[in-house]
């Protein structure tokens, strides 16, 4: 069942669920109290912080080797790879959603490219800032980014973007 159009129905559907869990993790956001929303701020500018640590290391590599590949990684599903999109809006969980929420306006989603196999947050490259991004898709890199970049270093990165992850606290949100 590799094929796309055999694998539609399910896309879809996945992509319908997962535009329910995205709302619910954009009201939860708009709820929060001030404390709340204080931690939440804290927390959220280490995380951009190590994203756009990232971003520093790869972004020569990805204007290189992106706007020729043709493949493609923003794809909701690739039989290819063991990255699964259509489950979740941008690859976000609640808590990297929060993260980035936090105090940035993410652009609106294309729900036109789930019929197309694209993210939804998917033009011409990615539409959410650099900051911004999941942890799920900061952390994919393909054969030929892997052999271009300093993967020592992106891995310091990920396990601190990682452990803000693991680290925080749903619970101090709603206390």
């Amino acid at each position: 069942m590799d094929n796309i159009a055999e694998r539609k129905d399910q896309i879809m559907s996945d992509i319908e669920r997962a535009l329910k869990i995205i709302k619910f993790y954009e009201n939860f956001y708009v709820g929060l109290n001030g404390n709340a929303k204080k931690y939440l701020k804290c927390q959220s500018a280490k995380y951009k912080e190590a994203l756009l640590n990232i971003q520093e290391v790869i972004l020569p590599s990805i204007k290189e080797t992106c706007p020729t590949c043709v493949e493609g990684c923003c794809k909701l599903y690739e039989a290819k790879r063991s990255i699964y999109m259509a489950g979740a809006v941008g690859g976000f969980g609640c808590v990297d959603y929060l993260l980035v929420r936090c105090d940035t306006q993410l652009p609106d989603l294309c729900c036109e490219n789930a019929e197309n196999n694209l993210c939804l947050f998917f033009d011409s490259g990615c539409t959410l800032p650099a900051d911004c991004r999941s942890y799920e898709c900061i952390r994919y890199f393909c054969d030929q980014l892997n052999n271009k970049i300093d993967m020592q270093l992106i891995s310091k990165y990920l396990e601190e973007a990682e452990s803000i992850l693991t680290d925080f606290s749903i619970r101090r949100l709603v206390l």
